[in-house]
């Protein structure tokens, strides 16, 4: 009984990551409009874009040229986890890092405890919280091509090292569905993204309003290219009856 309610989630949260591609196809297609819109010289705010992207060309510099430094990230890793315990009501009672891997033993698990470290860039919320502390007692305005260095350098870290670990041997995803998984992965890294860059054209209401349209757009597609397979698969099936 419990295997067939294990499968039975697992098969509805299948379902969900279906349901939830042309959302993510959305966010990816707004993301290529934001990236278009604050890029060109002469607007403002491309100074902290070009901080913010030259914060990641470090970072993979870094990534593909110096030893990686792996213990930092499993730590991170494990931490969110346990965070994401403790913020779901869970009990964490164990907790151990290596540079080969580590584990967190708590009294929950669900999604939200499982795939957080995948798309929670825990070292860039922590480098924005530091940030805006110190900004509280100094004022740091005109420092921010910093803190937007920072964002991208740290973003990129979580990036690089959550793509490199991820492999069909890696439980936090078979638990969840694979598919599932990597659809949430997706949908909230891009998601995290589109954020900063919707400030960055500062005029979030009109992101907002690009971002509903081209999730729009994308399950009308979605929509359309279903009725438009039902309908030759329904041709199919009568032709060879006929």
């Amino acid at each position: 009984m419990l295997y067939l309610k294990l499968m039975f989630a697992k098969f509805l949260k299948f379902l969900i990551a279906l349901a939830l591609l042309p959302l993510v196809a959305g966010e990816i297609w707004t993301l290529i409009d934001l990236v278009w819109k604050v890029g060109p010289v002469g607007q403002p705010q491309a100074v902290l874009f070009y901080s913010f992207c030259a914060g990641i060309a470090v970072w993979l510099l870094i990534f593909f040229l110096l030893p990686r430094t792996m213990w930092l990230y499993v730590f991170g890793h494990e931490f969110t986890h346990a965070l994401a315990a403790m913020l779901a009501g869970g009990k964490v009672s164990a907790f151990k890092v290596t540079s080969q891997g580590g584990h967190v033993m708590t009294d929950r698990v669900n999604w939200w405890i499982a795939l957080s470290p995948y798309f929670v860039p825990i070292y860039a919320l922590i480098w924005i919280a530091l940030w805006l502390t110190v900004d509280f007692y100094y004022p740091l305005k005109t420092w921010l091509p910093v803190l937007f260095f920072g964002i991208g350098f740290f973003w990129c870290f979580h990036v690089t090292f959550t793509f490199s670990m991820i492999h069909p041997r890696q439980t936090d995803l078979s638990g969840q569905g694979y598919v599932f998984s990597f659809v949430i992965i997706a949908f909230f890294n891009v998601a995290i993204v589109l954020l900063p860059l919707g400030l960055l054209t500062h005029d979030l209401k009109m992101s907002g309003h690009l971002f509903l349209q081209r999730v729009g757009q994308s399950y009308f597609f979605t929509g359309n290219e279903i009725m438009r397979g039902a309908a030759w698969l329904r041709e199919e099936l009568l032709r060879r009856q006929g």
